[in-house]
């Protein structure tokens, strides 16, 4: 029993990240959700208040999922590490978005939704984006001090927000006004420029 019903959230919520995906949140209904995941309605709502509850365990689990291959808990790095590290963890977290078309669709909705005036989403990605630039801030923290980056006349958090930034325009992009190759070598061009001026050990 518990594992049949492991298999129906399961199947609920990949039915809910395929709709997500292709059509957004107020495009996927509750009966696309069930439909597709071959449940009742009942069973969603077993598992879930409401479609706002699935469509943030999807996302959540989409972030967590990503955040565990390129930022795995406890790295430190030296300083010398530091720049290797961002470069090959930015690349390979570009190779996900562009061979999976489905996750890069889910984060372009709900930054659509947000920018749209949706409450509930804007909160939601706030919250999201902050949770991941504190994990990365911990990781940066590890290599470079507070001050290190004081000869670029920024701060840590500021460097983060421009590592997002930045790595979110590549990715909403890829495919459409360039490749993955070029993806690779803006990423590996902003943060040469910007480790590689703090110098290693």
């Amino acid at each position: 029993m518990a594992e049949e019903n492991r298999d129906s959230r399961k199947a609920i919520l990949e039915a809910a990240r395929e709709g997500f995906a292709t059509r957004g949140f107020y495009g996927t209904s509750m009966e696309y959700i069930t439909k597709n995941a071959g449940v009742s309605k009942g069973a969603v709502y077993w598992y879930f208040p409401g479609k706002w509850e699935v469509y943030k365990t999807v996302i959540s689990d989409e972030a967590e999922r990503l955040k565990q291959i390129v930022l795995p808990p406890g790295v430190e790095l030296s300083r010398g590490e530091a720049l290797d590290f961002f470069l090959t963890r930015g690349e390979q977290l570009i190779d996900i978005f562009a061979d999976d078309t489905v996750c890069r669709l889910l984060f372009v909705y709900l930054q659509l939704e947000a920018m749209r005036g949706k409450d509930d989403m804007a909160e939601f990605l706030t919250s999201l984006r902050a949770s991941i630039t504190e994990d990365v801030i911990s990781v940066i923290q590890t290599a470079y001090p507070e001050g290190a980056f004081s000869v670029l006349g920024i701060t840590q958090r500021e460097f983060v927000n421009v590592f997002m930034s930045v790595l979110g325009g590549i990715v909403l992009n890829i495919g459409l006004t360039i490749t993955r190759q070029e993806a690779g070598r803006s990423w590996r061009l902003l943060i040469t420029s910007v480790l590689g001026g703090l110098g290693g050990d």
